[in-house]
């Protein structure tokens, strides 16, 4: 357990931003929460008041009206009953008169409950009140709903006190109104703290995503450091191995079998194969990482094209094949003049490599501002199946006329990811048995 935990501090303090998503967790909807509690108690709290303050008018209003009217009884709780109807807020309204013999004691003189009508009533609010200019006003429930008792005095047209309005005002609805803010209040917050949640798991998978590219990118680094040393290390033997077939071939007076003499070619063109195949690795490596080195230029790419042939043609030549290549007067382009002669080799090479007989042509033509160079041949052709993974890597054609042809299955992805990165493409068009044309573009300069 204790492992657990220091391995669990150790990651977090590499990683901080988990922290960080875990106090948004508890900080966010704890803030909110306390948002909404502060915002809904205060509604409660103003929405009392406003409904006292309306009490309270409503109590000045009736005590206005009655003033003048003190000695008509039936006037009086016409009055009531009218009031009472229009307004369901108002559970109680009732005027009393002093008692003349106790003055602790008020008559009921008006009631919206007849039956209490002349009754006395001692309460300690109506003697509060008939003592107290402003009146006076509590909060009690009853029998779950929250009532408003306000009393205040009655005076006639020379000021003198004549009675006590007392009035039992409901905050049912008020009350509801609150309830529903306040589940509405909560709702919002339940799903405001869930929309968090998700964002901060969401923003927790991004960090697993960041740390994932970050140990991909140590990774590939890691490889394309062994990659490095790997190609360095198998190029000195390579290179030592090599010299001493050739120091053996150009001794003239050491007499070998033919047997011996085909191990050694053996050995020659393996050592040749392996080569190929460490330096096509290394270049996949340099490219993968961007560090092929792309000097775009001005190109004219007819010497180029002149130049690739005359490399490759002892390869044709080997083979009684024929290069064609008609001089014309090609466009500028613009692209590096060494990854271009890389191409353009290479797909020279491929086409002897896969032709037995006939001829190898070249073509080019200008067309939406590029320049389009394609390498035809009367080879063995690619079946359409062959055609969609022909430039993956390590791909490589496997039939019976393939089996004798060496190959690493990097040429064609590495010249087209060439071709790409000068914003040109490569393209293949063929049919089996009768040959293939790949096409490279470039744009004109």
């Amino acid at each position: 357990m204790k492992n657990f935990l220091e391995k669990g501090i150790l990651f977090i303090k590499q990683n901080p931003t988990i922290l960080y998503s875990f106090i948004l967790v508890i900080a966010i909807p704890i803030a909110i929460f306390l948002n909404t509690f502060y915002i809904v108690g205060h509604f409660q709290k103003n929405l009392d008041s406003i409904t006292q303050a309306k009490a309270i008018l409503i109590e000045n209003i009736i005590g206005s009206i009655i003033s003048n009217s003190l000695e008509d009884t039936p006037k009086i709780i016409g009055l009531v009953d009218g009031i009472m109807q229009e307004n369901d807020e108002i559970k109680r309204l009732e005027i009393l008169a002093p008692d003349e013999n106790n003055q602790e004691q008020f008559k009921i003189v008006v009631s919206s409950d007849k039956e209490k009508i002349g009754d006395n009533e001692k309460n300690t609010q109506n003697i509060l009140a008939w003592n107290n200019e402003e009146g006076i006003a509590h909060l009690n429930e009853l029998n779950g709903e929250r009532i408003w008792n306000i009393t205040k005095i009655i005076r006639n047209e020379l000021g003198e006190k004549k009675a006590l309005v007392s009035l039992s005002f409901s905050l049912k609805f008020s009350d509801q109104l609150i309830d529903s803010t306040i589940l509405k209040s909560y709702a919002i917050l339940i799903a405001t703290v869930i929309i968090v949640l998700l964002l901060v798991s969401n923003n927790i998978k991004l960090f697993g995503y960041a740390l994932t590219v970050s140990k991909l990118k140590e990774i590939d680094e890691m490889k394309d450091n062994f990659i490095s040393m790997a190609s360095h290390e198998l190029r000195s033997p390579l290179t030592a191995i090599k010299g001493y077939l050739e120091l053996f071939n150009d001794d003239k007076e050491k007499k070998i079998s033919q047997e011996s003499q085909r191990y050694l070619e053996n050995i020659s063109s393996s050592i040749e194969r392996l080569n190929l195949l460490v330096s096509d690795i290394l270049e996949i490596s340099r490219m993968e990482g961007n560090r092929i080195p792309i000097n775009l230029s001005v190109v004219k790419p007819q010497p180029i094209i002149e130049k690739s042939v005359e490399e490759i043609k002892s390869q044709a030549d080997q083979k009684g094949l024929l290069i064609e290549f008609s001089k014309e007067n090609l466009p500028d382009i613009k692209a590096d003049p060494e990854r271009v002669k890389q191409i353009f080799v290479n797909l020279l090479s491929n086409a002897i490599k896969y032709t037995e007989k006939g001829k190898i042509e070249i073509t080019a033509k200008k067309e939406s501002k590029k320049l389009f160079i394609t390498f035809a041949d009367s080879g063995i052709g690619i079946s359409a199946q062959e055609q969609v993974h022909l430039f993956q890597k390590f791909y490589r054609i496997k039939n019976e006329k393939t089996v004798k042809i060496s190959g690493t299955g990097l040429g064609l992805w590495i010249t087209r990811e060439l071709a790409r990165k000068m914003k040109g493409d490569i393209s293949v068009e063929s049919i089996e048995g009768v040959g293939s044309h790949f096409t490279v573009s470039f744009p004109l300069a």
